[in-house]
């Protein structure tokens, strides 16, 4: 019995290094002993039916974590389930609510029908989730939590009600529970009011660590710790290619049935790209990811797990017959598929590396794979579904570009092989709707893409809403926005107003400030909506479903007032990492610009366009080096922005008044000085007289 009671106290919390270091110590205390182990064959075999049923893996590491569960919730009221991003903690207590309310129905009476109660407490404020008095009014308006709690705590009928904490735990709001999670299992509220729970009421937190939980409060909680390393990525890659076998051999492709027949339908459309996807997998992945995290530097950090999610999200995103995936082509099906399959390889577990790290990854993949051609890198190449092979992203580029008349010059966007790789990526994930978070420094254009793919989008069926995020952004704000663009369809359901989809980009997701803990309420509010479908109703407590609505997002990397958003956040998107423009690609897009400029100009003045845009750069790049940013000039950051604004004054020449290459000169002399300062005029001179002296 004494055994039993220390693994099962301890087992469940342990890491995957602890475990053995654990069963050395029982085996020393307690030699030749073998404990004998808990009977749960009915439950086990109804946890694994769900697994089954839910289309995932059935592993021991699922399983037992299940079991665990299970039993940490027979002798604690208040549990918690704490672990990284993807490591399976919302697929644990899914699993055993639908193993114990299938027990229930089947007629086991030792089990009962389980309902949750889900709620981020960092979506809302403190006197939003407990309830708090109007100073001005002295009226007291009722909290989510409290609300939750009473109509859980009413309802009379024996089913288990879990009220499902799923966010970060701080020892500010988890201070009023301390009083239900031990025995008094009573909530006090500041009115006086107290709601006591009952046993067929518990708790249970969802929760990535307790960096900033109180000891009281982790001495209150029964604890199952899943780890992301004993999960892997493995499962979830087999639950996929299962799935997409389904869905591909249940295709209704009038071409494709017609070519293939329905005979071989299933073989080619399922058996043909699973065999050729779990070779990929088994070739590729694994090998990749370990080299990424020895030689690689992510600018934003990315889960292996959430990687491969992206990967398969982007592949079903792009291997379509229109991309040349196509059955009824029998001799290049197979090798199209792993042709899309290393594009997606290289945009979704290797699109989070920096500039270095893209170098790197193309080494070494084209060590193992040799079939990209061997100009630029693997990051320039798509495949081409006319010639079944790769093909550069410059062969995509417009060949008779020209900026549209009296176009705004913040709209410009010069067609470049970045714009267009970016486009194409987001473009295929966004029809599909599957989240996209572009991040990339200062000025390498990722509101411009998005706003770009937002605009291609049939304006019939889509609506468009951008978020701003800023320091002060609150929760309550980012629900308010978004809800003045949907409208009642039903009581607690919401839509976009004329039956279209919205589509709600945030830029600077990041922006928001973190409160004392590190967490961002407008981010959790989100991840609420992504995660259930619905947030709560800050004036009566009701849940509100949004319906047909979809998010895109755009950051910069932390720093600079900039923060990192939490890896669970994070892994609801496919992230793009949009590095700094190559210096070819920016006097690509800027003397694009000025070439077409002085085309009406006269003959001794075009040439300067091609003179202009190269000293521009030059000088840009000496002053990023010179002028590093300090505590006391904290303002010294440049971007492309700056050089764009020195192309913005160049573009309002007029052939009149700068019919020379001296006026030209002084014009952009003029540009440049705009953006200079006093102490540091010396310097930017003599640059200057540099760069013009060498032109």
């Amino acid at each position: 019995i004494l055994i039993m009671s220390m693994k099962d106290m301890n087992i469940a919390k342990l890491t995957s290094v602890d475990l053995p270091l654990f069963n050395g110590i029982m085996h020393d205390l307690f030699p030749g002993i073998d404990a004998p182990s808990a009977d749960y064959g009915k439950l086990r075999e109804q946890i694994e039916q769900e697994l089954r049923l839910s289309g995932l893996q059935i592993t021991p590491f699922t399983v037992n974590k299940v079991i665990q569960l299970y039993e940490t919730k027979s002798s604690r009221h208040s549990c918690m389930i704490i672990g990284r991003t993807c490591s399976g903690k919302t697929t644990t207590w899914r699993c055993l609510q639908s193993a114990m309310s299938s027990l229930h129905r089947s007629g086991d009476t030792n089990y009962n029908l389980v309902r949750e109660f889900p709620l981020n407490p960092k979506a809302v404020s403190l006197g939003e989730l407990y309830g708090e008095y109007d100073l001005t009014t002295s009226e007291w308006t009722d909290g989510i939590l409290s609300s939750l709690m009473r109509t859980a705590c009413a309802d009379e009928r024996p089913d288990e009600k879990w009220i499902v904490f799923d966010g970060p735990v701080d020892t500010l709001w988890i201070e009023s529970m301390n009083s239900v999670m031990d025995d008094n299992k009573v909530l006090t509220l500041i009115n006086g009011e107290r709601i006591a729970m009952p046993e067929q009421v518990s708790l249970l937190f969802e929760v990535a660590d307790l960096a900033v939980a109180s000891p009281a409060t982790v001495s209150r909680c029964g604890m199952v710790f899943t780890d992301h390393i004993s999960l892997g990525w493995k499962p979830y890659v087999q639950s996929w290619l299962e799935k997409r076998s389904k869905f591909v051999s249940g295709t209704e492709d009038p071409e494709i049935n017609q070519h293939l027949g329905n005979a071989n339908m299933d073989y080619y459309l399922a058996e043909v790209e699973a065999e050729s996807l779990k070779r990929m997998f088994d070739k590729y992945v694994g090998r990749i990811l370990e080299y990424k995290h020895q030689n690689c530097k992510d600018l934003v950090p990315q889960e292996d797990t959430s990687g491969v999610i992206s990967l398969c999200k982007l592949y079903e995103s792009l291997a379509t017959p229109e991309n040349g995936v196509n059955p009824a082509d029998q001799d290049n099906y197979s090798s199209m598929v792993e042709l899309w399959f290393l594009f997606c390889l290289v945009w979704s577990v290797c699109a989070s590396v920096d500039e270095d790290g893209r170098k790197k990854i193309d080494n070494y993949l084209r060590g193992i794979e040799g079939s990209f051609p061997y100009k630029d890198t693997v990051y320039e190449y798509f495949v081409d579904p006319k010639t079944k092979n790769w093909m550069n992203f410059e062969d995509r580029l417009p060949k008779h570009w020209r900026i549209p008349a009296n176009f705004p010059f913040y709209k410009i966007m010069v067609p470049t092989v970045d714009t267009v790789r970016y486009q194409f990526i987001v473009s295929a994930l966004v029809t599909h709707q599957n989240p996209v978070l572009l991040v990339g420094p200062v000025g390498t254009g990722k509101t411009s893409i998005a706003q770009s793919v937002l605009q291609s989008l049939d304006a019939n069926k889509w609506t468009l809403l951008t978020v701003n995020m800023s320091a002060q952004t609150s929760s309550s704000n980012v629900q308010n926005i978004i809800e003045s663009r949907v409208e009642k369809r039903t009581k607690g359901v919401y839509v976009p107003a004329g039956r279209k989809h919205l589509l709600t980009f945030v830029d600077d997701l990041n922006m928001p400030a973190k409160d004392t803990f590190g967490s961002q309420p407008p981010l959790e509010l989100l991840r609420l909506w992504i995660d259930y479908g619905f947030w709560y109703d800050r004036q009566n407590q009701s849940s509100k479903y949004v319906k047909d609505m979809f998010i895109m997002a755009a950051m910069g990397p932390p720093g600079g007032g900039r923060t990192a958003i939490s890896g669970r956040f994070q892994s609801r998107f496919n992230l793009i990492n949009m590095t700094f423009p190559s210096e070819s690609q920016i006097k690509r897009i800027f003397g694009t610009m000025m070439s077409q400029k002085l085309q009406d100009f006269e003959e001794e003045v075009k040439p300067v366009g091609d003179i202009i845009t190269q000293a521009t750069v030059e000088l840009y790049n000496a002053v990023t080096q010179r002028f590093l940013p300090t505590p006391a000039k904290i303002h010294y950051l440049f971007n492309l922005r700056d050089i764009s604004k020195v192309f913005q004054g160049m573009l309002r020449a007029h052939r009149d008044l700068h019919d020379t290459k001296h006026s030209m000169t002084k014009l952009w002399v003029h540009e440049c000085f705009r953006y200079g300062t006093l102490t540091h005029r010396g310097l930017f001179i003599t640059r200057l007289i540099f760069n013009i002296g060498k032109s």
